[in-house]
């Protein structure tokens, strides 16, 4: 059973929303207004999907989307949202992963959550791979700056500078990376 979080300024719509999704099996963990939307806020709700309301007068609402997509690592589904593609842009860029501009039914809900949780979990999924690959090029230019410092300074080929670095990773119980860090600032200190 999925825990969410109801972000909305008006009582009667944030009532109704609740009771459709008690009615639908989900467990409310909280409903806020959105002057009371801060982080803490919402890592105390401990809620793996947000829903909020779209049309709160006077907040920087995609900011504090971001904020909760990003940061916190969770869902966001936004209800009552503008219908104009530039809107819908702006939310997804922000880190919304439903976005529905008409009126809904309490029946719609199920399948909405569950859209946007698989969604989510997607674009986690693209994100972290892409951060891993990212790392790894890092790490790649690191030890070819490193290699390139062991060849310049101490004549070794590519291969006899690699294969030192390496075996002096695995003497010392590190990574290759450190190893290539470690002769990076020893070429600093020395400059």
């Amino acid at each position: 059973m999925k825990r969410i979080l109801i972000i909305d300024d008006l009582r009667d719509r944030a009532a109704w929303l609740k009771a459709s999704l008690e009615l639908a099996e989900f467990k409310v963990a909280g409903v806020l207004a959105w002057e009371q939307v801060d982080e803490q806020s919402i890592h105390a709700a401990a809620a793996d999907v947000i829903i909020v309301d779209a049309n709160a007068p006077g907040r920087d609402m995609l900011e504090q989307i971001s904020m909760m997509s990003t940061i916190l690592d969770r869902p966001v589904v936004v209800l009552g949202g503008q219908n104009d593609q530039h809107s819908i842009q702006e939310a997804m860029r922000a880190g919304v992963s439903a976005y529905v501009a008409h009126a809904i039914q309490g029946e719609d809900l199920t399948s909405i959550i569950q859209v946007a949780a698989a969604r989510f979990a997607e674009y986690k999924r693209m994100r972290d791979e892409l951060k891993e690959v990212k790392d790894q090029l890092a790490e790649r230019r690191l030890i070819d700056q490193a290699k390139g410092i062991l060849m310049a300074d101490h004549g070794y080929s590519e291969s006899d500078a690699y294969k030192r670095m390496r075996s002096m990773a695995m003497s010392k119980g590190k990574r290759l990376s450190e190893i290539a860090e470690a002769i990076m600032l020893a070429k600093e200190l020395g400059a």
